[in-house]
């Protein structure tokens, strides 16, 4: 089969490619998932700050367009939108079942949204240091095993899972660990400044 060059397609030619898929035509769902599962990848990564979870996603939402392509209707959206909207309702869905867990600490779980705007975290910028300068300051305070995760979870931006590999410790505990010092320092710095 020749490459087709998906970035041409316009809303029509989603719509007849979809129709294709909704016949089970593993073809024309190639194209869909070539095209649209590195751009899913960063708007879950986006929303989930997790890579691991944001493949997940990107693997869900795909399956759901393969096994629920009879609902895809043309007429009333476009395909990108159709999918993104898939992608977002299983990042929230995996957000409202992290709720309860605390799976994935966010930088937010320490310090309020006020301290760093959104459209900056993406970006190198001065609250993003400020923000590691502040938890050098308290590190002191955590025991050995939590400081050493939230170093490198939090100051090396290492991922949960080399994390794991790199003490040895299982994946869990790493998240357990980076819980109860989150917590700890969340605290102290809330008593700081009172």
């Amino acid at each position: 089969m020749a490459e087709i060059d998906t970035q041409a397609f316009k809303k029509a030619d989603w719509a007849s490619c979809m129709e294709r898929v909704k016949q089970k035509d593993k073809q024309a769902f190639a194209l869909v998932f070539t095209h649209f599962s590195p751009r899913l990848k960063q708007f879950a990564y986006r929303h989930m700050g997790n890579e691991q979870v944001a493949l997940e996603i990107v693997q869900d939402a795909l399956a759901t367009v393969w096994q629920k392509s009879a609902l895809f209707d043309g007429e009333k959206s476009s395909l990108s939108t159709w999918i993104y909207t898939i992608a977002r309702n299983l990042c929230f869905d995996t957000l409202r079942k992290q709720k309860g867990r605390d799976a994935h600490i966010h930088s937010e779980d320490i310090w309020p949204n006020d301290y760093c705007p959104p459209d900056m975290v993406e970006h190198y910028s001065p609250e993003t240091e400020m923000l590691k300068q502040q938890i050098v300051k308290y590190l002191d305070i955590l025991p050995d095993a939590q400081r050493k995760v939230v170093k490198a979870v939090y100051l090396e931006e290492l991922p949960h899972q080399q994390v794991a590999e790199m003490f040895d410790i299982p994946l869990g505990t790493v998240k357990s660990r980076l819980r109860l010092a989150v917590e700890k320092l969340r605290n102290t710095i809330e008593a700081d400044k009172l």
